[in-house]
């Protein structure tokens, strides 16, 4: 490791701990959100009731999509997109992009048509800005609340990713400073923690979970930096830079595979064959369908399928929208292979897990909770050095508060989210409003318990509490049960249920757990 002064020593410990002080609340808020989201698509299909079919678009899907393509108004078909949502339908996008009245930026707009996945028959049609109205396209409620609570904390575009991009790099200085302070870093990866509750007992697992996490810490914050700031200030400042703000030009020549332009007329290949050709290709199924210049002969038929099953980048293929010919394995950025197309490739997983499925996804769920602990057993330490100030002491309970206020408030937007499903309320707008009704009982206990051991403890009741409850809330307001789950074979349903009833009563558990190790001694006495 890298011998230090005493000095720096002492201003890498005040740089490593003012950073996560500063911004350490907020920091902390992402990391437990972003834990929580590793899981996202398990929630989205958890949450809206099971996945009709995993795999909606694969052979057979031409008989279903055509027809909507071919009596879509002739504006509308520049663009086809076919995807599908948390629960498994099939959903037909014929588009453009116009300008929106109030942004002055080009967004989709067009007819989408969501497809029951199995029978085929249309569940429902909107015209419009689509991507600005969630319930036309998502199946989830609350895994669409989540995802915006972590990538942008609820805060307006493009401030919100501004600001999870500075977390993200405060993340990265952390664990860099919290590197080199580490002067035995293969023994602090198995220090016992030494028996008690004094500080240095708290230091001790500070010190080991931090060791645990600080590779974790750096990749998760280089990741989420990169994408919070890609599309606030790297795209937008190369497209000014490099294309003279021309944004569809910049976007052809990073994003688009190179087409000689020919208008005339020509009938789409068939879908089906393009389907089987391109899952074979890229090792795992279709995830998205997008068809361009639909009717012309220079149309282009692109796919995009999730990782496979011996690789970690997501892959791309093009077809020629004429013949159905393969044309092209396309790389995520430019129009050749290369180091920073391979780099770009690997943030997603790298940032979400979802490279070996539940293995990789699990891991990422613990190294996620064990830098929550990090944030937080690390301001604890700071705040013990100064616990004699009023200020700071005001701190150290906002530290409680929002430790455990913020999952407590998640849990009644989840709440929230199943209720208003039951009364056919709008979930879209109920799961925000039962997580700002949330913050009561999250901030309460925390002002009114005078004994912070105390507050603790009742926090962790009502966290259990709220935790336990959540699968038969979900099935009482109409979610499937059990058994439908175990025939049709919805794993991950039962899977979370399950989780969530052992994760409950052990909260529980330690909540009842009475105190019998000694109160923390003063900063003084140690």
């Amino acid at each position: 490791m890298v011998t230090l002064t005493r000095a720096q020593m002492k201003r890498l410990t005040a740089v490593h701990g003012w950073s996560g002080t500063i911004l350490g609340l907020l920091l902390y808020a992402v990391i437990v959100t972003g834990t929580v989201v590793v899981l996202g698509d398990e929630i989205g299909a958890w949450s809206a009731g099971g996945i009709r079919t995993d795999q909606p678009i694969v052979p057979g899907i031409d008989t279903r999509v055509r027809p909507i393509i071919e009596a879509a108004p002739a504006e509308h078909r520049t663009d086809i997109t076919v995807f599908a949502n948390a629960r498994g339908e099939l959903l037909v996008f014929p588009h453009a992009d116009i300008q929106h009245p109030d942004s002055g930026e080009p967004e989709p707009y067009g007819t989408l048509f969501r497809l029951d996945p199995v029978t085929g028959g249309t569940l429902s049609r909107h015209e419009g800005f689509v991507f600005r109205e969630p319930a036309w396209h998502e199946a989830s409620a609350l895994q669409d609340f989540l995802v915006d609570l972590h990538v942008q904390l609820h805060v307006p575009p493009p401030w919100g990713l501004i600001l999870t991009g500075v977390l993200g790099l405060l993340m990265v200085a952390m664990g860099v400073t919290g590197l080199l302070m580490h002067r035995h870093l293969v023994r602090d990866l198995f220090v016992p923690v030494r028996p008690g509750r004094r500080l240095v007992s708290a230091r001790d697992r500070h010190v080991l979970a931090g060791s645990w996490a600080l590779l974790f810490a750096f990749v998760l914050g280089f990741t989420g930096a990169y994408f919070s700031f890609a599309g606030t200030v790297v795209f937008p400042l190369l497209t000014e830079v490099a294309f003279g703000g021309d944004e569809v030009a910049a976007a052809e020549a990073l994003f688009e595979p190179p087409v000689v332009t020919d208008a005339r007329p020509a009938p789409l290949a068939g879908l089906d064959r393009v389907v089987a050709d391109a899952a074979a290709r890229a090792g795992s199924p279709v995830d998205t369908l997008s068809i361009e210049r639909y009717g012309r002969a220079d149309a282009r038929i692109r796919t995009f399928h999730r990782p496979p099953p011996d690789g970690m980048d997501f892959v791309r293929t093009v077809y020629d929208g004429v013949s159905g010919g393969f044309l092209e394995l396309r790389p995520v950025i430019g129009n050749q292979p290369s180091g920073g197309a391979l780099l770009m490739g690997l943030m997603w997983p790298l940032h979400t897990g979802s490279f070996a499925g539940a293995p990789s996804k699990s891991i990422w769920v613990g190294l996620g909770s064990m830098m929550a602990f990090v944030v937080v057993s690390g301001m604890r330490l700071w705040l013990r050095r100064r616990d004699a100030q009023p200020l700071w002491q005001g701190f150290g309970r906002a530290v409680t508060i929002v430790g455990y206020g913020l999952p407590v408030a998640m849990l009644t937007a989840a709440h929230a989210c199943f209720l208003a499903g039951a009364v056919d309320a709008d979930a879209f707008r109920w799961t925000p409003a039962g997580f700002a009704v949330g913050v009561i009982p999250g901030v309460l206990p925390g002002l009114l318990h005078r004994d912070e051991d105390g507050a603790r403890r009742l926090y962790r009741g009502l966290l259990g509490a709220g935790v336990v409850l959540l699968p038969p809330c979900r099935m009482v307001t109409g979610g499937i049960g059990w058994g439908t789950a175990l025939y049709d074979g919805q794993g991950t349903v039962l899977s979370i249920d399950l989780a969530l009833l052992v994760l409950g009563a052990a909260l529980i558990g330690w909540a009842m757990r009475p105190e019998t190790m000694p109160r923390p001694r003063s900063v003084a006495a140690e």
